[in-house]
């Protein structure tokens, strides 16, 4: 038996913009995807055996398909679509006649909490069948590739593309500059990548205007750089009224209905629209009877700095 590990993310700063070439800045999480793997002489036919569970102990996807795989076997539009179209695109010379195969995969987080639950997926699936991650997702998703970075890497990274092909270093972040930040859940997932191909056509008018990109590339430079919590937190909120404006989406406020407070912040985690929600204690103590119902975590008690 072999077992494998995928960490799961957030972005802090440069949902969409990222696809336009601008750098993004994303963590891994203290949870994660485990995948074993057992490969076994075949008692008769060849066989595949895929089971996949959630953080609950649950079984999502149950599959035994035969090997070696047929379009018959690929074709389905339940939760199982996605692994078997993985399953597809392994290459060839992996699957050996004569031997059958177990994979199980198990999930730490919650599938809708926006963590990562299909990029953990794609980097386990990669690094147990010898494929290449990056290439797996655009061919899978699409999108920009950095979740599936921090999923192989499990370290903090500043990720940008250059002619479509993906990049990223190290980076950290001051774990004293975010000891009052929160994360809270409403339960509802966003799909990152529709929510992406709602503002492309936008995105792609921006990526043609030099002084847009300077400004939104300037941003990240200072949130990258910053040397303290005020400034972190208000390039956040700088970062959040620029792209609104540029790609005409609400930000929370204008969603929920709230007003900013001095001191205060409250971001879109991720894909906007109601999935996670940054905040910290100051914006949080002025609106907690209207976020009462809604799933609370410390941000250091889940993400990794460094």
């Amino acid at each position: 038996m072999k077992s494998y590990y995928a960490a799961g993310k957030v972005m802090l700063i440069g949902e969409y913009a990222v696809k336009m070439g601008i750098e993004a800045l994303a963590l891994p999480v203290r949870v994660g995807q485990h995948l074993r793997v057992w490969e076994y002489d075949s008692p008769d036919a060849d066989t595949l055996i895929y089971r996949a569970f959630d953080c609950h102990n649950e079984p999502f996807v149950d599959l035994r398909l035969p090997l070696p795989l047929g379009s018959e076997a690929l074709d389905a539009q339940d939760d199982s679509r996605f692994v078997r179209r993985a399953m597809a695109l392994t290459r060839a010379g992996f699957w050996k006649p004569g031997k059958s195969y177990r994979f199980e995969t198990h999930l730490e987080f919650e599938r809708s909490s926006g963590l990562g639950s299909s990029s953990t997926f794609i980097a386990l699936w990669a690094q147990a069948t010898g494929m290449n991650a990056q290439s797996l997702q655009a061919a899978l998703l699409g999108g920009s590739g950095y979740d599936v970075a921090v999923a192989e890497l499990g370290k903090p990274l500043v990720y940008w593309l250059k002619d479509d092909e993906p990049h990223w270093d190290t980076w950290s972040l001051d774990p004293a500059w975010t000891a009052d930040w929160l994360l809270l859940s409403s339960g509802t997932k966003i799909d990152s990548r529709k929510s992406l191909a709602g503002v492309q056509e936008r995105l792609e008018a921006l990526s043609d205007d030099a002084f847009t990109m300077a400004q939104l590339q300037k941003t990240v430079d200072a949130l990258k750089n910053a040397g303290h919590t005020a400034m972190l937190e208000s390039g956040l909120e700088w970062w959040q009224a620029l792209l609104s404006n540029l790609l005409g989406l609400e930000t929370p406020y204008q969603t929920l209905g709230l007003k900013p407070i001095k001191g205060g912040m409250c971001k879109w985690l991720g894909a906007w629209g109601g999935d996670t929600l940054l905040v910290n204690r100051a914006f949080l103590n002025e609106y907690a009877d209207q976020f009462a119902d809604w799933h609370q975590q410390a941000w250091s008690e889940l993400v990794i700095h460094a």
